[in-house]
């Protein structure tokens, strides 16, 4: 067992679909002795940024392999404990086709290979809201096939401390061998269709003591109108939306050198594009964070611990 230098167990991690690793940030601000030890990304702008943020030590250095569909977990099994995947959302997005399971874009089956292979002891998977009644008693029921409980819970940027809603599914789910002999209790919320609780963190953030959660936490839900900035100070945690055009004027005239990528015109519309895309499906880290913290601790008082 690695023990990192605050006394605590290093957690290492592996993500899957890993995007612009807003999972993997989430994760490591809710746990500080986490570290993610690989990942897997096939979007060529997504992988090139993980690149660059590991060159500014924004994330941690580890590999990336480009196919989902060729990745081998079976080498990892025993050398991680969690497995992050932020599978892609077009399949169960109301903003597509919804096409499910025949979406050529569905990349669960490849993930549940992958879980299966390495057998971690937790998985934290995101999506899109809709996936809650597409696709989802899919994945709860593979989860239990491999020997996993499942919980799943909808937050919002905003309850994070975003200026943005963007409503997303985190799912958490531990292996049974995780349990410390307690027996499952019912808490009293509806179900979902795949016969488990579905946790609102506008509902559950009472549940949270604040030595739970993290600094990092602990600011991003501080008011942005309270932000002071001038040249010596850092950026605000968490920018402001995209049609709050008082608040980028007050923030770019003092510090200029923040002003967003998506709003230059200098350069090329196919890297454009993708930083687009990357904006709009990309995973708020303060929701990750805000999602693990709230869905582990329903686990622990079941008697689950990591």
């Amino acid at each position: 067992m690695v023990v990192c230098s605050s006394g605590r167990r290093e957690l290492r991690g592996l993500s899957l679909c890993a995007g612009y690793a807003g999972l993997d940030l989430g994760i490591a601000i809710a746990e500080p002795s986490y570290r993610t030890v690989g990942y897997v990304e096939r979007e060529a702008h997504a992988a090139a940024t993980l690149v660059a943020r590991m060159e500014d030590e924004a994330l941690d250095r580890a590999p990336i392999w480009d196919d989902l569909k060729s990745f081998d977990g079976k080498p990892w099994r025993g050398r991680v404990h969690i497995i992050s995947a932020g599978y892609p959302c077009q399949p169960f997005s109301i903003a597509g086709k919804r096409g499910g399971r025949h979406d050529p874009r569905h990349l669960w089956p490849d993930v549940e290979r992958i879980i299966g292979e390495v057998e971690p002891e937790v998985v934290f998977a995101e999506n899109v809201e809709g996936h809650l009644d597409l696709g989802f008693a899919e994945v709860a029921a593979s989860l239990r096939k491999l020997g996993y409980h499942p919980k799943a819970g909808l937050f919002t940027a905003r309850e994070a401390g975003g200026r943005h809603r963007r409503r997303r599914l985190f799912v958490m789910a531990y292996a049974h061998g995780k349990r410390c002999g307690l027996h499952a209790r019912s808490n009293g919320r509806g179900h979902d269709p795949a016969g488990f609780a579905v946790l609102h963190g506008r509902h559950e953030q009472r549940t949270i003591q604040p030595d739970q959660c993290s600094a990092g936490v602990d600011a991003a839900l501080a008011d942005y109108a309270g932000t002071r900035l001038d040249a010596d100070h850092d950026a605000p945690l968490v920018a402001p939306g995209p049609g709050e055009l008082q608040l980028w004027r007050w923030l770019l005239d003092r510090r200029p050198d923040l002003q967003p990528a998506l709003l230059r015109a200098d350069y090329g519309m196919a890297d454009r594009v993708e930083r687009t895309r990357g904006a709009g499906n990309g995973v708020f880290s303060m929701a990750a964070a805000l999602g693990w913290r709230t869905l582990s601790a329903d686990f622990a008082r079941e008697g689950w611990r990591l």
